[in-house]
């Protein structure tokens, strides 16, 4: 608002100083509310910044909380190796005191004498050429004692690719390795264990085998046996002495003679009939011969198999099958259990023969249990053999038996789960593990309950095999 001039006297010079003065004031005002507003803004950016700083600090504060509360050694080193930054489990594991300055340091020499030259000329130079490196070394303790640790080394570069300092990662693996040595001794007294349960069920089968022909073996004697006792080799003897009589006489005693002119014909007759009960008694003594060979068999398979396992060799499958089947055929016919087998031409696979009899005859003699439970005629176990690409075989076992829940077929290989009453419940678990071992794996399906189940067993080609 400016006041208007009307003349030129003196009140016109005033009321022109006084809009001069009046526009002067309005620019200054215009100029410090601009000011104000900069102040203003000036204020938020700096509380803004305040903010962050502080919610940077408190991060910051949780992060080295993590730090220092986590079990692992963190550690952070410029680009000469002297680190800055050694976390609390960092300072109790190497033996450096919490209030020691660890400027001094060498983080190369953390590392025992044979693992530096590793470390310097592979592990750190892949760090900084990309980025980062994982992996396991060793580092020493606070008293010189080798720790097997995990380690991730983070090489931090500038935007121009300079490195400008490093962080790493440190894990003790000495409980990790005490619990992998404690499972691997684990489960190789669970092989041991299953091994030994499954020669109990091998000679379990022999036994049965055995029975089956010892009892021919007894029939056969006992006819032998009763043969003999009623054999005509005494009258023969008799024969001889009234020949051996009348040595002197003997023409005249088989002349004139009554009994004298019988003893030919006698004689005649007695040949035939040793000659019949020679050809019966070679038959039955044959017989014997073929069931104690058959016992030999039986026992002599028993004794390869029982042998201690750990040997690969390159093996036809269909004759691991049939030893496996042989092992139970006498369950199979005092059961009522037919055997199908549907073999195809395959390669040699390289497995361990006692692991992969372990296997099979644990897979037969579950199908022949799981028969065990349904009343039906026509009990029936297919067993087939076939290639279906160039690194695998696969013996597939399949029943029309009991059948298994869904609920079950997810833990049918769980060590100790079993449905069977006086089951032990590791056989399929050791069977599994037992076939990791040889590079293969068992896998199984079933439609339920009352729908019989199919296990397949997936063995390397012998060409192709990799044992772990």
């Amino acid at each position: 608002m400016r006041a208007m001039k009307v003349c030129g006297d003196e009140v016109g010079d005033l009321t022109e100083a006084f809009n001069q003065m009046l526009t002067q004031i309005q620019s200054q005002d215009s100029a410090l509310q601009t000011a104000q507003h900069e102040l203003q803004e000036q204020v938020i950016a700096l509380q803004r910044e305040i903010g962050e700083r502080k919610r940077a600090e408190a991060a910051q504060a949780r992060l080295t909380a993590i730090l220092e509360a986590t079990p692992d050694i963190v550690m952070s080193a410029n680009p000469n190796g002297i680190p800055f930054y050694l976390n609390r489990a960092g300072h109790e594991i190497l033996g450096v005191g919490q209030d020691r300055d660890i400027s001094g340091m060498k983080t190369l020499y953390l590392h025992p004498e044979w693992a530096r030259e590793i470390f310097a000329k592979g592990r750190l130079p892949e760090a900084i050429r990309h980025g980062s490196w994982a992996g396991e070394t060793t580092i020493l303790a606070r008293n010189g004692k080798e720790i097997h640790v995990s380690q991730v080394l983070i090489a931090h570069k500038s935007p121009e690719g300079k490195v400008e300092y490093f962080s790493t990662v440190l894990r003790d693996m000495t409980e990790y390795r005490e619990a992998e040595e404690a499972l691997r001794l684990s489960q190789q007294k669970l092989l041991e264990t299953s091994r030994l349960a499954g020669m109990a069920e091998v000679a379990t089968g022999v036994l049965h085998n055995v029975g089956n022909v010892l009892n021919s073996v007894n029939v056969s004697a006992g006819l032998v046996v009763e043969r003999l006792r009623r054999s005509k080799a005494p009258k023969l003897a008799k024969a001889a002495a009234l020949l051996t009589a009348h040595n002197g006489d003997l023409g005249q005693y088989l002349t004139n003679d009554v009994n004298g002119q019988k003893l030919p014909g006698y004689l005649a007759n007695l040949g035939e009939f040793f000659i019949v009960e020679n050809a019966e008694l070679l038959n039955e003594v044959d017989q014997l011969s073929r069931n104690i060979e058959h016992i030999k068999e039986v026992v002599a398979m028993q004794q390869s198999y029982a042998k201690v396992s750990g040997v690969f060799e390159n093996l036809q499958a269909h004759r691991l099958v049939e030893d496996a089947i042989a092992m139970n055929i006498g369950a199979f016919e005092r059961h009522g259990v037919e055997v199908e087998r549907q073999f195809s031409a395959v390669p040699a696979i390289r497995v361990d023969r006692h692991k992969v009899l372990q296997i099979l005859i644990n897979l037969i003699r579950n199908a022949k249990y799981a028969l065990d439970d349904v009343e039906r005629m026509d009990k029936k176990i297919v067993i087939s053999i076939s290639a279906p690409n160039e690194r695998y075989i696969q013996i597939v076992v399949s029943d029309n038996g009991i059948g298994i829940s869904p609920e079950n077929l997810t833990r049918i290989f769980a060590h100790g789960f079993t449905t069977r009453e006086g089951g032990h419940g590791f056989g399929l678990h050791s069977g599994a593990i037992a076939a990791r071992s040889m590079g293969g794996a068992i896998t199984v399906a079933s439609a339920g309950i009352g729908e019989g189940a199919t296990f397949t067993l997936e063995l390397p080609i012998a060409s192709t095999a990799s044992v772990t």
